[in-house]
């Protein structure tokens, strides 16, 4: 049996592995996909306008992306219950398709599909794409990349053989990523616009009108979303302009400004121990000087340079915000390394060769992989989210001694508390939220009180601000310990001096 079959069947298998393995077992993280899950599942139930995602029954006004993620989310709650799989499913599929859509470029325009099956392989091996806000997280990220891939393969497949589907198809990704994540959907686009420029091909096509009919129908279609909202909750085009074209890009959040550089550092430096995308600059001299390779390998290039410029110019850098970089990067990388392996077998006499150029690869990528299969096992030890902060899920799963009714109480905003209390009550339990501090706007409408608690409620308590809320003011018969959390009884209120 060749070689390229079996390679191909290992690379998907272990996509497989490392994007579905304990999936699930580890708890939602406390801030956007947390909210993103509370926004699912009040979807789910009918409690919101399939154009307004809600929070706590209100038009959610802290997150102001289009719902094409929640839509996807609330989908899979519907079928499966809500539970942390429907939340994260959208993204492992959508990486997996994105892995599919490599595989059939390269086999089309770059010489193999086995370059394709490397990109992959570049891809999630990649730290932070394995993390929060990636492959395996309930966020916009991977849905968002896949889109972004889809205009990047479209227009050069629409450049090269000049049939009006390709652009049609570019103009549906570019309204599908606006849809996604709005401004940040159109990332790629100022690199596509300078390849265009670049090879003589490009710049006839940019006399082409269909090219600023369509992707300007694209860009409408996006943008239409906004007007669309707009009119069923409005007030909503000055919260984006204050979020997505404000905010963030102008002034550095909750301690997030970092050096110019801190993408570039943050691709070379990957805690999974992978040198790839420090080999992007070496990929392009490369490929520059390979015929069949130029124009696809400058797309990419200049793609995800593109989209890693302007992101950089953003005051706030977080580390998720690089994700539009890595799929062309990630391409441009593996075909490097499949035309390196290439080289090196073709120049090892006899049937050694093959395996010498396997030899290579492998030795590229053991490390990567095994930190990444690590992470894959133990996702627990991985979160961003301490448990000390998170515990709900784990203490209301212990039905046998946490039984309801019971409330859960939080210190102020907690996401990830929401969700799971409504996870309970979607089970038939008979479980409430209440918080002992104000919620104020944003991440909320309207501004909530300290809630009132009564005698004889019972009371899951995980945090010291919560205790001390109730302890001043009621006395308290503990139930039930586990970790950092108590379910306790108001058995009498307290008499304060």
């Amino acid at each position: 049996m060749r070689l390229s079959p079996l390679i191909l069947l290992f690379t998907f298998a272990y996509l497989a592995f490392v994007l579905f393995a304990h999936l699930d077992d580890h708890q939602l993280e406390i801030y956007d996909e947390a909210r993103r899950s509370v926004n699912a599942i009040e979807m789910a139930k009918g409690e919101s306008h399939f154009l307004v995602p809600t929070y706590a029954g209100e038009a959610d006004h802290w997150g102001t992306k289009p719902p094409i993620l929640v839509w996807c989310q609330a989908f899979w709650v519907k079928v499966l219950g809500p539970g942390e799989l429907p939340i994260r499913l959208p993204s492992v599929i959508a990486t997996l398709v994105l892995c599919g859509l490599f595989t059939w470029w390269a086999r089309k325009d770059w010489g193999s599909p086995l370059v394709g099956a490397l990109a992959s392989l570049v891809l999630v091996s990649n730290w932070h794409f394995m993390g929060n806000h990636g492959a395996r997280s309930g966020d916009f990220d991977a849905l968002l990349i896949l889109f972004q891939m889809a205009q990047i393969i479209c227009f050069y497949r629409w450049v090269d053989s000049g049939k009006t589907k390709w652009l049609w198809l570019a103009g549906l990704a570019v309204a599908l990523a606006g849809w996604t994540k709005g401004v940040a959907g159109g990332f790629v686009l100022p690199g596509i616009g300078l390849w265009l420029l670049l090879f003589a091909e490009g710049r006839r096509r940019l006399l082409d009108p269909k090219l600023y009919g369509i992707i300007g129908l694209g860009i409408a279609v996006a943008v239409s979303y906004y007007f669309l909202r707009e009119n069923v909750d409005p007030g909503y085009l000055q919260l984006v302009a204050d979020n997505e074209l404000g905010g963030r890009f102008n002034e550095a959040t909750e301690g997030h400004q970092h050096p110019w550089y801190f993408y570039l550092s943050s691709l070379i430096k990957d805690p999974a121990g992978g040198i790839f995308f420090s080999l992007v600059l070496p990929a392009a001299v490369f490929s520059w000087y390979q015929p069949d390779l130029r124009k696809p390998a400058m797309l990419c290039l200049l793609a995800g340079l593109g989209a890693l410029a302007i992101v950089s110019t953003s005051a706030t850098k977080l580390y998720w915000y690089q994700s539009p970089a890595l799929p062309p990067l990630a391409m441009l990388t593996g075909s490097f390394l499949y035309r390196l392996a290439k080289i090196l077998a073709g120049n090892t006499p006899g049937q050694a060769g093959k395996w010498t150029g396997i030899a290579l690869l492998a030795g590229l990528f053991a490390y990567p992989m095994s930190q990444i299969v690590e992470r894959v096992l133990h996702p627990r030890e991985y979160v961003e989210t301490r448990y000390s902060k998170v515990p709900f899920r784990d203490f209301m799963r212990l039905e046998e001694q946490v039984q309801p009714p019971y409330t859960v109480a939080t210190k102020n905003y907690n996401p990830n508390a929401r969700f799971y209390v409504e996870r309970a009550r979607h089970a038939g339990h008979e479980v409430d939220i209440k918080q002992v501090g104000t919620i104020n706007p944003p991440v909320v409408v309207s501004q909530r009180p300290p809630a009132t608690f009564f005698v004889n409620e019972r009371v899951v308590i995980c945090h010291t601000e919560t205790w001390k809320y109730l302890f001043d003011r009621f006395i308290l018969k503990e139930e039930f310990r586990n970790g950092p959390c108590k379910l306790v009884k108001l058995t009498g209120e307290r008499v304060r001096e």
